[in-house]
């Protein structure tokens, strides 16, 4: 994985959900240069192996209590 850095106007990408042209400047996480981005692009540095973490509801006490006080307000 490479962090990239946008050099040249004329790429396009989402942030956060919204399709749109990307600002110069914005850097981001790709496995590779897009064919499309090239000489548009410049290698910031390498990324290792990321793993995403993703909460679950109940897996944490605090959400538990929170969860059942909500409930009991809707009755």
């Amino acid at each position: 994985m490479q962090k990239l850095r946008i050099e040249k106007a004329g790429c396009w990408g989402s942030i956060d959900g919204v399709f749109q042209q990307l600002p110069v400047g914005h850097e981001f996480i790709a496995a590779s240069i897009p064919p499309a981005f090239a000489g548009r692009v410049s290698v910031v540095g390498e990324v290792g192996d990321r793993e995403l973490e993703v909460a679950t509801p109940g897996d944490n006490p605090a959400e538990q209590a929170e969860t059942s006080s909500k409930s009991k307000k809707g009755k």
